[in-house]
């Protein structure tokens, strides 16, 4: 919504009807509407000085007559217990609301000795008393005020000293940080605001940005996390490094099942790849532990040509199939359902679940094909270091 505060409530109403027009033209605006201010019946009634001094009729007494009839004047306070209930003096009237015509109709206190000293800040309690002397006239309030019905406020709201009203929308088919970047500039373009009337920008999309800059710190951080997670098993900052290179994997498959499915990035999917990266990361070191067992299984680095060591990492790679296998398959198992969900909660789960099924998908190929090989090439460069006598590779004694 956009929060319209001023000083007039004429300029806060006048201002929020034009911004309501305006974004109702923005793409992707829906139930755009402004808070209705005017609409409510309001009995106004002026008093005229002439005309009250040569009645004899002072403005004390009309305030205190028109006090009496619509609320009351609290006369005294009952004590009941510790409470204290006040008591209210109110002249009946003869329908059971005031209306106009019967407001008209009301009479006043008419006093001739008061027509040459028309006081508006006499007391209202003593303009009744110590006047026995006097007669008592009545004339009719019509006579010395204009009474008329004009449209006022139905409510009048305020914060912080400022009036304030609402324009209140939907967002549709649109992120609503992109709704609300471009629906500023449209308001600051095409909107001159009155002196002393400033617009405000709040809802939803507050949330919304808040976390995504929570985001941009938390997803680097899980990385971080993940990491160094599996330094602290493994003990090798090498094969760490290989098990985060799946992160990669995951976020290109993310983002093409992301696109694929239509999705826009929100913030269920920056969850969904944080999940993405976490599982993709698991399926990693599955593959890791195998190829860590199958070279301890050939006697381990100190005791196996560089033949062996290959095989080693092929067989390892090769018996991490059937795993790699059910893996996927409860992935799919799992995820594909929520794609299709329209239950409670289905607009959030299933942005969520794009990107994990995506990153799952490629971060599994990524595992089984790049993995081992940088694997390899990384455990001979080891080996070639344990064992500095070996002969060159084919390529090198060619070479030299």
């Amino acid at each position: 919504g956009v929060r319209v505060l001023g000083h007039r409530l004429d300029d806060v109403v006048r201002t929020s009807e034009q911004i309501a027009v305006v974004l109702r033209e923005v793409v992707g605006a829906a139930d755009v509407v402004a808070d209705p201010i005017r609409g409510k019946g309001l009995i106004q009634v002026t008093p005229d000085p002439k005309r009250a001094s040569a009645m004899g009729v002072s403005l004390s007494d009309l305030q205190a007559v028109l006090e009496s009839t619509l609320s009351g004047r609290v006369v005294a306070q009952l004590l009941d217990g510790r409470e204290r209930k006040a008591v209210r003096m109110r002249i009946a009237s003869p329908s059971a609301e005031v209306d106009e015509e019967t407001l008209r109709k009301l009479p006043v206190p008419s006093r001739p000795d008061v027509a040459s000293r028309f006081d508006p800040d006499a007391d209202p309690i003593g303009s009744f008393s110590n006047r026995d002397s006097v007669p008592l006239k009545t004339v009719a309030l019509e006579t010395v005020a204009d009474v008329e019905v004009t449209e006022g406020p139905a409510t009048i709201k305020s914060e912080n000293g400022w009036l304030r009203n609402y324009v209140r929308l939907n967002v549709r088919d649109r992120s609503p940080l992109e709704f609300v970047d471009e629906a500023r500039a449209v308001v600051a373009n095409r909107i001159k605001l009155p002196a002393g009337v400033f617009v405000e920008w709040t809802g939803q999309f507050e949330h919304a940005e808040q976390t995504r800059k929570t985001l941009f710190f938390l997803i680097p951080g899980v990385l971080l996390i993940i990491f160094a997670m599996l330094y602290i098993t493994y003990r090798d900052w090498t094969d760490a490094s290989l098990m985060l290179l799946s992160a990669p994997g995951a976020l290109a498959g993310g983002v093409l099942c992301q696109w694929i499915l239509g999705y826009k990035f929100s913030i269920a999917v920056g969850v969904g790849y944080i999940a993405c990266f976490g599982m993709a990361a698991a399926t990693g070191i599955v593959m890791l532990v195998y190829l860590r067992e199958a070279i301890e299984l050939a006697g381990g680095l100190e005791r196996m040509t560089l033949p062996a060591l290959k095989q080693a990492v092929l067989n390892g790679a090769v018996h991490r199939l059937r795993p790699k296998l059910l893996t996927e398959a409860t992935t799919i198992l799992g995820l594909a359902p929520m794609l299709w969900s329209d239950g409670i909660g289905a607009d959030v789960i299933r942005p969520m679940a794009a990107p994990v099924l995506g990153g799952i998908l490629i971060a599994d190929e990524v595992i089984d094909l790049l993995i081992p090989v940088l694997f390899y090439r990384v455990r001979r460069r080891r080996w070639k270091r344990l064992h500095p006598e070996a002969a060159p590779d084919r390529g090198t004694a060619t070479s030299t």
